[in-house]
């Protein structure tokens, strides 16, 4: 009985020890994969957080390197925006521009500096916007934010910085369907729906929900630190969220890429997408009555599709004959007439960048990594569009003539002016 015993005892040690090797091997090779990791440079925080009010927001103090589409630095202000830390008390002798957006403005494909927010002020400065003032601008902007979220950051957090200017950058290319609840294919945000009164309600009914509420448990975030001090994890998490499974599906044509909708650059088809419409143009009127009402100006600036500036006539030709349509300026189009039938100052840069990328043969969207011609905008497109928007402002400041928003169409005109309270 006694040997037996001793040997099925050994036998356990035996196992026991195998076991401790696999788990030690193992436990090396993820201690030796982090170290690699991090020496070669390997950084992909997670970048945001849910946010009960705004749906999610950017993480406050993250930083890293975002190498998914171009290559930059990444770093998060205290106040969850990508800019320096700015005080919100308002020096007398400082003009400041707030701007709201989404990834275009947050611009996380190249340096902080080379976004065309942070290259207003010189471009400004060097053509006397506003004499004997420092001019500021100030970003206030999230990947994924519609002008539902836009609209409420201003009230909520962009206010308190006693902006003179704000400034909307809207995104051709799927504002329109991430206004709707019924098109948008991210629900966890707030939505803004027309009452029986024919008025903008407020549904933030997503803060209550139980994936929402999963998202914000104390598990969750304790997986989100966790994450910042493990490149491991970090990758991990990368290729979840790539995995094909998890991309949903999007309209597709030749031509136009994922997350982008063809169906934007055409008249609505449907009451869905004419419903989507009415609600984006009803919160840029919120947006513009709300700034106006606090002494500050507004100015809505839309963005291009990567197709629309396009260096190659070609390209956009055979794209537009595909879809049966005389141009692709419908966006733009639609917002500037809406526009000026409200007395709204709009730039629409698409028709003003796509005469400068086909002359000039510049890709004016997308990286060597991720492919040109596609994508946001690169340093050429942040140089194009600082050029074209201090331009639009300079201009209309002087009261000269007004670029046009869309060719042979002139925009409406803007004044720049101090609030009441003297800014």
């Amino acid at each position: 009985m006694l040997p037996r015993l001793s040997l099925r005892r050994s036998h356990v040690k035996h196992a026991l020890a195998a076991v401790a090797t696999v788990l030690a091997a193992g436990l090396f090779a993820l201690l030796g994969f982090e170290l690699l990791l991090r020496a070669i440079g390997y950084s992909a925080p997670v970048w945001g957080e849910p946010h009960a009010q705004l749906g999610w927001r950017l993480r406050p103090g993250i930083e890293g390197r975002y190498t998914a589409e171009g290559d930059a630095h990444f770093r998060v202000n205290a106040g969850g925006w990508r800019d320096r830390d700015h005080p919100v008390d308002k020096p007398a002798d400082v003009y400041r521009i707030a701007v709201l957006g989404d990834s275009y403005a947050e611009a996380r494909q190249v340096p902080a500096d080379a976004a065309f927010w942070a290259l207003l002020p010189e471009r400004l400065a060097a053509c006397g916007f506003q004499p004997g003032r420092r001019i500021e601008a100030l970003n206030f902007s999230a990947s994924g934010y519609g002008t539902a979220q836009e609209y409420l950051l201003l009230q909520s957090a962009a206010i308190r910085y006693r902006p003179d200017l704000v400034l909307l950058q809207f995104t051709n290319g799927n504002d329109v369907r991430n206004n709707s609840f019924a098109l948008s294919e991210e629900h966890d945000k707030p939505f803004f729906r027309f009452g029986p009164d024919g008025e903008l309600r407020l549904d933030a009914s997503f803060a209550v929900s139980p994936e929402f509420r999963k998202r914000t448990s104390a598990s969750a975030e304790l997986l989100r630190v966790a994450t910042d001090h493990s490149r491991l994890l970090q990758m991990l998490r990368a290729v979840r969220e790539r995995a094909p499974w998890r991309r949903a599906p999007a309209e597709s044509a030749p031509g136009m890429e994922q997350g982008l909708e063809p169906s934007a650059l055409r008249p609505p088809e449907d009451a869905l997408w004419e419903d989507a419409w009415q609600v984006t143009e009803a919160l840029i009127r919120k947006i513009h009555d709300y700034a106006a009402g606090r002494g500050a100006q507004f100015l809505v600036v839309t963005v291009p599709y990567a197709i629309q500036v396009h260096p190659d006539p070609a390209s956009r030709r055979a794209l537009a004959e595909r879809m049966r349509l005389p141009d692709l300026f419908y966006p733009d189009r639609r917002i500037t007439e809406f526009a000026a039938r409200n007395q709204i100052a709009a730039l629409a840069l698409a028709p003003l960048m796509q005469p400068l990328a086909e002359s000039s043969g510049t890709f004016l969207h997308g990286f060597a990594n991720s492919g040109m011609g596609r994508g946001h905008w690169n340093r050429d497109g942040h140089r194009v569009a600082a050029d074209l928007i201090a331009q639009f402002l300079c201009e209309s400041r002087r009261g000269g003539t007004q670029h046009a928003a869309l060719p042979g169409r002139a925009a409406p005109a803007f004044h720049a002016r101090r609030s009441p309270e003297g800014r």
